[in-house]
């Protein structure tokens, strides 16, 4: 094969070069990000834009400019876009040698993705986690500029552990470029990562770039008339300046009437394309379609095509590609389309087929069956099974969303409508996989269409949407979709019965219907096969959180406490992890955080180890309210926030909005009003529509407002939450809520007799001290006569709570009783332990008042000299410092928290200088309430 044509290859770096005229203020940008590169800051870019308009020139810059740093690059392409992480083994392949340098898991789990080693069925985000891992190796000596071209048409796998990395940068000197097409959806992959939207040139970069194109110093009516009917996009501009004639440029003859209709990026190439010989267009459509950019396997083809070797000579001429032995590139993705467009469909299948047949290695088996697919018209069950054989290859790589769109097209191409319903289910169990919940609720609802003769199949789809539709928000419609094919299943075996009834249990608890979902639990609990298991677990789970909703907290609390019995057993005994999750959360319930946090912990580790991030917010959100409840702030702090970001990152929005609601609980502790009440908004964003979410965002919002006394504004937020939650007695759900009935008593409304009832029986209830100790400080509150009886019995339940803010509250109302009876010294006593208390956990509105109480007794305040310097930390600073604490190296710490080993020693240096400390050692020995939980 002939070498590179390197007159063609310098045209288009001149073209490029051109390109960049009236470019200063985005190569500015980039040259900003390469010095901070240098100086070991990691930053990200997406470049935005249209066909044409520079994007590829600006990052060929950035690599031309990017002096003293490692490069890298990736480019999208259309032929390659349905192949699980193609993209990502344009980095992997070159760097295959540092991936012993990974933890284990991950180093197998990227090897699986890009097939360099045997596959590894494991979490999607285990080989993410690998891809900021290998990153960060390939930066550990020299900074690193990765670029990716063409992102809009890179493969769905490779996009999203790219953009995984792309949030969990920091201190890596690590910068990625991005360029990809204008229009990309705000919520894609890349929607929230620091963007610049490329436009046109102005007339006199225009002016410029014509002159150097064609050197002619064109007319002003000519620049201004090309700048209109281009838009200033440079590659439109060069495919018209190259059919004008120097006079037409000059303004000394007028311009052609097409000049408007050409200047399109949709039909920049598709004249020059219409102009090849139907030899040169099949050799053009060969290159276009082939993903490899091997020339090899498209000679071959071509032969058998009788295209001869002066049709690729005409290509090169044309400017469409470059040929080398070593392979081949399209001059744009653009070409490709043009070449597409341009081939009749009958010829497109028939080259489609020739590939297909010429590709022979084990290794382009998946090429071939996408060959073979575009290549039949109708049905075909062998290229069928050719693609669902595709599909469980990427799914063994955890390339799930290739799967699902190998098993879509296989689906298609089925000869029978049972075969078509089983693959869109399993179509639809990837894509559930990938967090595509609407492609795989679409899905589901296609092959339960054509699966009517099926039942055993249309069972195993209603299970499948009914799990879609639970974390997607509508639980309701979940349990309506199980309870109607169970009513329409009543022979189906005990085992399969009883599961549909439990996850119906589930879902109708969930939405809001306990008496259903207490009905149902029961049922299947006499289906159960096995004393544990999922089916005991959960039916027993949703028993005891019903009957704490139904306000029989002692049942309740006994079932949810055997439930940790089945959740602890061992791991190959115990039900699935997330419902192991849900019994920690019941714990918090039920008074018990420390066992939560028991419960929880080890699961933490395991999901970290396994680099498992789709479960994990979910088991960092109980974390962090068994956290806040015990009085470790920060730690609940520093879990919310991570909780947040990697359910943002995964893209599961239940996980998304317990966690910010989580998140907005722990400020209003703190009394970060703004911080509160944005996470608050943003949970409550996702609630829009007919998705039903708990009230956890509204009880943020409450406790806030407690704690600025604005009381009317807290049971507002309240009622609010309860219109939002599809229960059938909203009014007695927020007369039920502690915030709520003080909310009423402080405000001067009072408590209704009813309510009053409420109150006295959960007083009552002193096997809960929590609970019993709040309903003794409401009691409190309301008392006209007998106040302080009802304060010293709260505190007396107390000792046996843990949860030292809601201690420091019935401090602080028994100190505010005391001071208005002028009981001043006993008043003092009460007010300065609840102060000790908030300044501690840093609950800055509540210390606030209880200063205010202090002096109004006529005791000055000192400082806040108790406040905890942990509570200087940030989140990522927090988790960092925890671990570390606990014996985790920089690199074990880094895989522990997905973050770079870079990343964690510029965090543990920021802890070191806020804490005042010089090592781990005097860092463990100074605050060993870090290796707590």
């Amino acid at each position: 094969m002939r070498e590179i044509n390197w007159l063609r290859v310098l045209r288009r770096a001149a073209y490029r070069a051109g390109m960049l005229w009236g470019r200063s203020a985005e190569t500015g940008t980039i040259d900003a990000l390469l010095r901070g590169a240098r100086q070991r800051r990691s930053s990200v870019l997406v470049l935005r834009g249209e066909a044409g308009i520079g994007k590829t020139s600006l990052l060929e810059y950035a690599r031309n400019t990017a002096g003293g740093l490692r490069t890298a690059m990736v480019r999208g392409s259309e032929p390659e876009l349905r192949l699980a992480f193609a993209g990502l083994a344009q980095v992997v392949t070159p760097a295959q040698n540092l991936l012993a340098t990974l933890p284990g898991v991950q180093a197998r789990a990227l090897r699986g993705a890009v097939a360099l080693g045997p596959p590894d069925p494991t979490d999607r985000f285990a080989v993410y986690a690998a891809t900021l891992g290998l990153l960060a190796q390939l930066a550990e000596d020299t900074p690193l500029l990765l670029t990716l071209d063409d992102a809009h048409v890179l493969d769905g796998p490779s996009v999203e552990a790219f953009a995984f990395t792309a949030r969990r940068l920091v201190a890596e000197g690590i910068v990625i470029l991005v360029a990809t097409r204008a229009g990309q959806p705000d919520r894609g992959p890349w929607g929230d990562l620091p963007s610049l939207t490329v436009m046109g040139l102005d007339e006199e970069s225009v002016a410029e770039l014509i002159a150097k194109e064609s050197g002619v110093h064109p007319a002003r009516p000519v620049v201004k008339e090309l700048t209109r009917s281009t838009l200033g996009n440079p590659m439109a501009l060069r495919e018209i300046v190259e059919k004008l004639s120097a006079a037409q440029l000059a303004g000394r003859r007028p311009l052609p009437e097409s000049c408007a209709a050409e200047s399109t990026a949709s039909v920049l190439f598709a004249r020059r394309v219409a102009e090849l010989s139907d030899p040169a267009l099949t050799a053009l459509f060969l290159l276009a379609i082939s993903p490899s950019g091997g020339l090899a396997e498209v000679l071959e083809a071509a032969e058998i095509l009788q295209v001869p070797e002066p049709a690729f000579e005409e290509i090169e001429v044309a400017g469409f590609a470059v040929l080398a032995d070593s392979g081949f590139q399209l001059a744009h993705p653009l070409v490709a389309a043009a070449a597409v467009a341009a081939v009749p469909p009958s010829r497109r299948r028939s080259v489609h087929r020739v590939l297909a047949a010429v590709l022979t290695e084990p290794s382009q088996a998946d090429e071939r069956a996408w060959h073979l697919a575009e290549a039949t018209l109708g049905t075909d069950e062998k290229v069928a099974a050719a693609l669902e054989q595709m599909a469980a290859t990427a799914r063994s790589r955890s390339g799930y969303t290739a799967a699902a769109t190998a098993l879509e097209r296989a689906a298609a191409l089925s000869t029978t409508d049972t075969t078509r319903a089983h693959r869109l289910y399993a179509a639809a169990s990837d894509a559930h996989m990938a967090g595509q919940s609407s492609r795989a609720r679409e899905l589901l609802v296609a092959a339960d269409n054509l699966a009517a003769d099926d039942e055993r199949l249309r069972v195993a789809l209603a299970a499948g949407r009914s799990r879609v539709e639970t974390f997607t928000g509508h639980p309701r419609l979940a349990r309506q979709i199980l309870q109607e094919t169970a009513e329409r299943n009543p022979h189906l075996d005990a085992v399969t019965r009883a599961e549909l009834l439990t996850d119906a249990a589930m879902a109708a608890l969930l939405s809001g219907e306990p008496e259903h979902a207490l009905a149902t639990a029961a049922e299947a609990a006499t289906l159960a096969p096995e004393p544990v298991g999922k089916v005991a677990l959960v039916t027993m789970l949703v028993r005891g959180i019903t009957l704490l909703h139904l306000g029989d907290y002692v049942a309740g609390a006994r079932l949810i406490r055997q439930c940790v019995e089945i959740a602890t057993l061992p791991e190959e005994s115990r039900p699935a992890v997330e419902y192991v999750i849900l019994s920690a959360g019941a714990l918090n319930w039920v008074e018990e955080p420390a066992a939560a946090l028991e419960t929880v912990t080890p699961v933490l580790t395991g999901l970290r180890a396994a680099g498992a991030l789709g479960l994990l917010p979910f088991a960092l959100y109980v974390a962090s309210m068994a956290e806040t409840q015990t009085g470790r702030i920060s730690a609940g702090h520093a879990a919310a926030t991570e909780a947040v970001d990697l359910a943002v990152l995964t893209g599961d929005e239940l996980w998304q909005y317990l966690a910010r609601s989580a998140l907005a609980f722990v400020e209003a502790v703190r009394g970060n009003a703004e911080s509160c009440r944005t996470q608050a908004a943003r949970a409550i964003d996702l609630c829009e529509g007919t998705k039903d979410y708990p009230r956890d965002a509204a009880e943020a919002l409450a406790l806030l407002e407690l704690g600025l006394g604005r009381y009317e504004e807290a049971i507002g937020h309240l009622l609010d939450g309860a219109r939002r939650t599809p229960v059938s007695d909203q009014e007695a759900l927020v007369e039920s809520h502690p915030y709520f009935l003080e909310a009423r008593i402080r405000s001067g409304r009072g408590l209704t007799r009813r309510m009053a009832v409420l109150v006295e029986d959960m007083a009552a209830e002193v096997q809960f001290p929590l609970r019993a100790a709040v309903a003794s400080r409401l009691r409190g509150l309301d008392s006209e006569h007998d106040a302080f009886e009802h304060f010293e019995t709260a505190l007396d339940l107390h000792k046996r709570a843990m949860c030292p803010f809601e201690l420091a509250r019935t401090l602080l109302a028994y100190g505010e009783r005391l001071r208005r009876a002028r009981r001043r010294i006993q008043a003092r006593q009460r007010l300065r332990a609840a102060l000790e208390i908030f300044q501690r956990l840093d609950a800055q509105p509540w210390a606030d008042r209880a200063r205010r109480e202090i002096t109004a007794t006529g005791e000055s305040v000192r400082d806040r000299a108790a406040v905890s310097v942990l509570h200087e930390l940030t989140p990522q600073e927090h988790q960092v410092a925890r671990a570390v604490v606990r014996g985790a190296t920089n690199r074990e710490a880094a895989t522990q928290l997905f973050l770079s080993a870079k990343t964690v020693e510029f965090h543990l240096g920021s802890v070191y200088r806020k804490l005042g400390v010089r090592t781990r050692t005097e860092l463990a020995h100074r605050h060993p309430e870090l290796a707590d939980g």
